[in-house]
């Protein structure tokens, strides 16, 4: 009985599709994430031979940022280091100076003492002066050696430039020149560094314009 109903079933057809099954089509299947993408092998070489080269730029790049900080660090280490001993070598070439002004002092403070007489002290004054004008020199031959200059004043013009006016001198003369020093100027090479303060000449004239003038106002 089991075999006749097999059969039965086995050989019933669609009329429509003449004795062919029908079949369910298949749906597409989605590209796995995952999926490798296969490039030629020149391309791929030439894209990790341009990988190695970025590479070799970023060590290269922070090895000269390295060199650029330590390079920073030690340009402001050796800027405080010039302005902290720039005056080294000047201030060698004067401590010559000083032992010579102490053996000044100590030798005369010796004279003094052992002097017997006013002929004595007065010899060991002009010997003392003596010494310290020497010592005087050579503490300016220092300075001049680094571009200090004393600005003449002596019957020069007056130069508002270089020149300090302290007073000024009615008599006759060259009007406007300096009759004395009151004070000493210095350049430092092109430099100004102290204007000489100076007592200029003046017309005597105006000297008694002046006078008439404060005699009308008492007046």
């Amino acid at each position: 009985m089991h075999a006749h109903s097999k059969k039965n079933h086995s050989s019933e057809k669609d009329p429509k599709n003449s004795g062919v099954e029908k079949q369910e089509p298949v749906p597409a299947q989605p590209a796995a994430k995952n999926d490798k993408v296969e490039v030629p092998a020149q391309e791929y070489e030439d894209l990790k031979k341009r990988v190695q080269e970025l590479e070799g730029l970023r060590e290269k790049f922070l090895l000269a940022a390295a060199d650029f900080e330590n390079a920073k660090k030690r340009n402001t280490r050796e800027k405080d280091d010039f302005i902290k001993f720039s005056q080294e070598r000047i201030l060698r070439e004067i401590i010559p100076v000083l032992d010579n002004f102490e053996r000044a002092v100590n030798h005369a403070n010796t004279a003094s003492v052992n002097a017997s007489g006013e002929e004595a002290l007065q010899q060991n004054f002009k010997t003392l002066v003596s010494g310290v004008k020497r010592v005087e020199k050579q503490l300016f031959d220092i300075l001049k050696l680094h571009g200090l200059t004393r600005i003449e004043t002596a019957d020069r013009p007056f130069n508002p430039h270089f020149h300090e006016v302290v007073a000024h001198v009615p008599e006759t003369g060259q009007e406007d020149h300096i009759i004395d020093e009151m004070e000493s100027g210095y350049m430092l090479h092109d430099r100004l560094l102290r204007a000489a303060k100076v007592r200029v000449r003046v017309p005597p004239q105006e000297k008694s314009a002046a006078s008439d003038e404060k005699q009308d106002e008492i007046t």
